[in-house]
């Protein structure tokens, strides 16, 4: 009887770490978000199923210019009733927080910490003993940015968090553009990444 578990046990961790098991051929070395953040790479949403009804959230992004070096990118993040995100300044350790990050710093830096209006509030589970500090409803977070370059550019970033309660986790591609003075800012695509 042993031994026939332990064969099962054997035959089964062979077969489930053999199937499905796709290698990425990378003769250049470079890492997988140099290929996944590159323009022509960030498309849609890409799950669209039979009752796809785009993603269970909104998310707008915008840019006040307060003076020639610097400028405020906004996340205006759309939630159902029940939905939340948990935020970044929450005392435990979570995976899935909120995290608004530059891929590429050559232009542009962010200056201070993310302000979140109205402020995130303390959410209660039977899972934790500690308040998880989320976002409900709609909430704007900001961030300054230090305006590095004199001419035109095109600046890649991204916003990641996990969508609660259904536990997905999302990328929200963007890019920050100056052309001609004139700065803009494009989302390019929203994600779900393969965790």
């Amino acid at each position: 009887m042993r031994k026939t578990i332990v064969s099962f046990l054997f035959l089964s961790t062979l077969f489930g770490c053999t199937t499905d098991n796709t290698v990425i051929d990378n003769p250049k070395n470079e890492s997988f978000s140099s290929k996944l953040y590159k323009p022509e790479l960030i498309g849609d949403f890409n799950y669209k199923g039979p009752h796809y009804k785009g993603p269970p959230f909104e998310l707008d992004l915008s840019l006040v210019q307060t003076s020639p070096v610097l400028t405020t990118l906004t996340a205006t993040l759309s939630l159902d009733s029940g939905d939340y995100v948990v935020s970044p300044y929450t005392t435990q350790d979570y995976l899935g927080v909120f995290d608004l990050v530059l891929l590429d710093s050559t232009h542009l830096e962010f200056v201070g910490n993310l302000i979140e209006f109205p402020p995130p509030i303390d959410m209660f589970f039977s899972f934790e003993d500690l308040p998880i500090i989320s976002y409900v409803g709609s909430t704007r977070l900001s961030r300054l940015l230090r305006i590095s370059t004199v001419g035109d550019f095109e600046a890649y970033g991204e916003i990641f968090f996990v969508h609660e309660p259904s536990c997905l986790p999302y990328i929200v591609s963007f890019v920050i553009t100056r052309k001609q003075g004139e700065l803009s800012v494009t989302k390019t695509g929203t994600q779900m990444p393969n965790c």
